[in-house]
């Protein structure tokens, strides 16, 4: 089945990606072309001597000692040559490969940082990994297995042919009947191959989405004993992709080394009734013919060698689709605006719209006139827009109508570096490094050791630090196993509060830590109320009471604003029903206990 042109455009984009790094240093690449060609001079000058030797010494039963000598040693002249001059070209090779292989990898991961939230929504992380790991590292194939084998044996095979022509014209064409149907033989192996390939590596990647994806969550695999379900999901990804891989083998066996070995059987045996004709017409030279069967081989074996590269060529071109396709996504729009730093933190939201999908709106009309260093709170049931608003509001998204204005000025008019500066995000769930205390607060800022100090007294963690025998320089491990959960959150508010934002953006960052915790981190905004704008998406209504403003969404839609007084006289409002409703569990798991 033919593909489609979007597919044979992508190819051209992946080779285009890889062959920009062969001609990348191009005198280093001719120097190591001028090397193949000087070692496949020495490579093919060996039989010829063969053939003199044979012809002019052995039949003739002629012997002088100087001219054996000098065609002995210019035999293993050309054999130590040779073999030195082919290693320098494979080093060679191997080198550009590496290197090839780090910028692209280097390339890739800095595109993965600088992509969209939106493309984060529905990528995988173990594909992700599987891109940026196992297929550039395919790509090296090309370099090493392909490119390396493939130029010195195309040079091999014109050498050969060279040297078949002056000894005899008519037995190297012969010959050269097996280059047309091994260049049909790798044309039906692309058509039959390049499907399974594809499938292959997709499959692969599935695998590792699939191991990531089951060791990140196995605690909840474990707690609802859905050991068998993902076992029998691996198996069925795996079973899959033997089968392909299998396919895949099997059309490289029919169509490779098999079909070349026969070929070349069938050409053997007609030079060597067509070297009979000529003995019977007695024109024949018996080192001819060695030295024919002799480059016969050689000749073969290129070919078979050129063969079986090709699948590794193949391998290598989907790999190179793969990781062009990810190059190809969008980055994040991080030069957007050259307007300053944000310098008070006054916000403004008028008419806002936004949906993931069309006529699915999340947020519909919203308008919010936040002063500087006001503490607003966001409430609402699950899904009624409260974390995508904050996500609008830190440009992760683009609303499809609507402003959004920091001090009097669009959000686009801030540059990417202002508005990661004079905004502070504290996510819901903690994200640690496998780092130290201190570079976690960091985050490679470079800030000053009484900045990081600062911060941490600030969320209230100094203490707890300094408790710590190594203190800022104590290492969290994988997650920051060190710490308990409100810890961990408390390292969260001292990362934000560390760059001395204008604005601080705060999703349900108390939803998951005890009251003593939460406390705390009550604590920790208050002292920030009036020094720094406060957004707050809250579960915990009792965390919030002291907001200046508290908006309550509902399916996308502003319902209710006021602060807690205030809404606790709507009669049926529904601020009013939820904080109720939660003070009530409150008192029955008290009366519980």
């Amino acid at each position: 089945m033919p593909r489609n042109r979007a597919d044979k455009n992508q190819d051209g984009g992946a080779l285009r990606l890889l062959m920009s790094y062969v001609f990348a240093d191009k005198p280093r690449f001719i120097k190591t072309l001028l090397l193949v060609v000087v070692a496949t001079a020495f490579d093919v000058l060996g039989p010829m001597l063969s053939k003199i030797f044979i012809d002019d010494f052995i039949v003739p039963g002629h012997y002088p000692l100087w001219p054996i000598v000098g065609i002995v040693a210019l035999f293993i002249f050309a054999v130590v040559v040779g073999t030195l001059l082919k290693y320098q070209q494979s080093m060679r090779f191997l080198d550009m490969a590496l290197n090839a292989v780090l910028d692209i990898r280097k390339r890739v991961f800095q595109h993965v940082l600088s992509l969209p939230m939106s493309f984060f929504d529905y990528a995988r992380t173990g594909q992700l990994v599987s891109r940026i790991t196992n297929d550039t590292e395919s790509i090296k194939d090309i370099y090493v297995q392909f490119l390396s084998n493939v130029l010195s044996n195309i040079i091999l095979l014109l050498g050969i042919l060279v040297a078949m022509a002056i000894l005899d014209l008519q037995l190297m064409l012969i010959a050269l009947l097996l280059l047309p149907t091994v260049v049909g033989l790798i044309y039906v192996y692309q058509r039959f191959s390049v499907k399974v390939v594809s499938e292959s590596r997709q499959l692969r990647s599935d695998i590792n989405a699939t191991v990531s994806e089951s060791i990140s969550g196995m605690a909840v695999i474990q707690a609802t004993n859905q050991q068998q379900a993902k076992t029998a999901q691996f198996d069925g990804i795996n079973n899959r992709y033997y089968s392909t891989r299998l396919k895949a083998v099997t059309v490289g066996s029919l169509l490779l080394r098999p079909a070349i070995n026969f070929l070349s059987i069938l050409v053997l045996a007609s030079i060597v009734w067509f070297f009979g004709l000529k003995v019977v017409q007695g024109v024949a030279e018996i080192g001819v013919l060695y030295a024919y069967l002799n480059y016969l081989g050689r000749f073969t074996e290129p070919l078979v060698e050129i063969t079986q590269r090709f699948s590794l060529y193949q391998q290598a071109i989907v790999a190179g689709n793969r990781v062009y396709e990810l190059l190809q996504e969008p980055s994040a729009n991080t030069q957007q605006g050259h307007g300053g730093a944000i310098a008070k933190g006054q916000l403004s939201i008028s008419q806002l719209q936004f949906a993931y999908q069309p006529n699915k709106p999340v947020l519909d009309n919203i308008n919010v006139e936040i002063e500087a260093g006001a503490f607003y709170a966001v409430v609402g049931h699950t899904g009624s827009g409260k974390s995508t608003l904050l996500s609008l509001l830190l440009n992760f998204y683009q609303p499809q109508s609507g402003a959004i204005l920091i001090d009097a000025k669009a959000l686009g008019d801030y540059s990417h570096d202002s508005l990661r500066q004079g905004i502070g995000f504290i996510p819901q769930e903690p994200f640690i490094l496998a780092s130290s205390i201190f570079d976690n607060i960091d985050m490679g800022r470079h800030l000053t050791p009484q900045a990081v100090e600062r911060a941490a007294k600030q969320a209230h963690l100094h203490d707890v630090i300094m408790a710590m025998t190594e203190g800022y320089q104590t290492e969290l491990g994988e997650g920051g196993l060190r710490l308990s959960t409100g810890q961990r959150q408390q390292l969260i508010i001292a990362r934000a509060l560390a760059g001395s934002p204008k604005i601080l953006l705060l999703d349900e960052a108390t939803a998951n830590v005890d009251s003593e915790t939460e406390q705390v981190v009550q604590r920790a905004l208050s002292q920030l109320h009036r020094q720094v704008t406060m957004i707050v998406v809250a579960h915990r209504l009792s965390t919030i009471r002291n907001a200046d403003r508290i908006l309550v969404l509902d399916k996308g839609h502003l319902i209710e604003q006021g602060n807690h007084e205030q809404l606790m006289t709507l009669e049926h409002g529904r601020y009013r029903a939820m904080y109720e409703l939660q003070q009530q569990a409150q008192k029955v798991a008290q009366a519980e206990a």
